[in-house]
């Protein structure tokens, strides 16, 4: 088979007719399989490898979820798009678990073709097989201890506001990313892209957000106990230091409003691949802990050494995986450079170096006053921006 290998699953032979000819152009680039079922769909994983599986929500026999559910068992590498007319707002919340991508039927062909080349552009950004595999199959990660217990009460009052669920669910770091993707979901219609979690539970109304913490159990918390050197307060701290300052620069800058909310968003999960990798590897991200503490290596050059790639990868891909900003999951990818430039990602790796460099001191404001001024010293990290 070709490079490119997508499997489209649908009960309706016209809908499969359909994408066939939406998709003609791209005939020679892609190499494109149609299932009538979910049974069909299987025994074609089970015969070749794919990249990426289209699949319809309502079929007889096996549904789209169950059919997803298997496949993130045994086969979640593979990139999972549900394309649905359904509007049943319970169903589309069970399927933040199995799908990375939601879009509605009729589904333009542009829109189509887009969501596919993503997924085709993830496979070059995270050079481990095995934790792309990882990465594929995961749908949460987990939060705070003391946020969780928070949003757990407030979900379980009934004089929460949306406002104040928003305000938790800001917080933290997972928790943020996984409302973010599902509000920008396309089964939610959004006209914008919304990059603010407290007003995308406002959009999305209190009672999703508990279906997806008590009936699809998206938000769990952090258990200390499998990795005791790593603090999930102190990811968060510094991920919402970064993500202060880094906006700071890009108001300074004078970047559009776009922007800056990117910036800011980026600054905030620029860690969030660190969480893949303690929560599914806490033995070796103990080791990571180690190198850092007994060799001075940075968390980045640890990571390299134990995993052969690093959390900035890991957290880029799955941001792309779930769908939010391109320019987000860019940001979260490149937030450990030089800046070169006075651009989103330039901002963050300059609140980044910033805060690694300790800047958190009572001479701190003078230091990052001089850094956003527009006669910089010999010695600024913007001198030559």
């Amino acid at each position: 088979m070709s490079g490119k290998r997508i499997l489209f699953v649908d009960d309706e032979p016209r809908v499969l007719e359909g994408v066939r000819r939406m998709l003609y152009p791209v005939r020679h680039e892609w190499e494109m399989r149609f299932a009538g079922s979910g049974a069909a769909a299987l025994a074609a994983l089970a015969e070749s490898e794919f990249d990426v599986l289209v699949t319809d929500l309502r079929m007889p026999g096996m549904n789209g979820i169950e059919l997803l559910s298997e496949v993130v068992k045994l086969y979640p590498q593979v990139l999972r798009i549900i394309m649905s007319g359904t509007a049943d707002q319970e169903i589309a919340l069970r399927t933040v678990t199995v799908a990375h991508q939601y879009l509605m039927k009729p589904c333009d062909p542009g829109v189509l073709r887009a969501a596919i080349q993503q997924a085709f552009r993830l496979g070059g950004l995270l050079n481990n097989a095995a934790l792309k595999k990882l990465v594929s199959g995961i749908h949460s990660l987990p939060s705070i201890p003391s946020v969780y217990v928070r949003l757990m009460n407030a979900l379980g009052s009934s004089d929460s506001s949306t406002r104040e669920i928003g305000s938790i669910i800001s917080q933290d770091v997972a928790m943020t990313a996984k409302i973010l993707q599902l509000v920008n979901s396309a089964f939610f219609g959004v006209s914008r892209r919304i990059a603010d979690p407290a007003e995308a539970v406002v959009y999305l109304g209190a009672d999703a957000v508990r279906a997806l913490a008590f009936s699809v159990s998206v938000f769990s918390q952090f258990e200390k106990h499998r990795a005791p050197s790593f603090s999930v307060e102190e990811l968060r701290n510094h991920s919402v230091e970064v993500a202060s300052l880094a906006r700071r620069i890009a108001l300074d800058w004078k970047l559009d409003a776009a922007a800056v909310e990117d910036v800011f968003m980026g600054g905030l999960l620029h860690g969030i691949g660190t969480l893949v990798l303690v929560t599914n590897y806490p033995d070796r991200y103990e080791a990571v802990m180690l190198l850092m503490r007994e060799e001075g290596l940075s968390a980045y050059e640890a990571e390299l050494k134990e995993f052969g790639t690093t959390h900035a990868e890991a957290g880029a891909y799955l941001l792309c995986l779930w769908n939010l900003s391109d320019r987000v999951a860019e940001i979260v990818a490149s937030h450990h450079g030089d800046p070169v430039d006075r651009g989103p990602v330039a901002a963050v790796q300059l609140a980044h170096s910033l805060i690694d460099q300790g800047l958190r001191s009572p001479g701190a404001e003078a230091v990052i006053a001089n850094c956003l001024s527009d006669e910089q010293p010999a010695s600024s990290p913007l001198r030559d921006l």
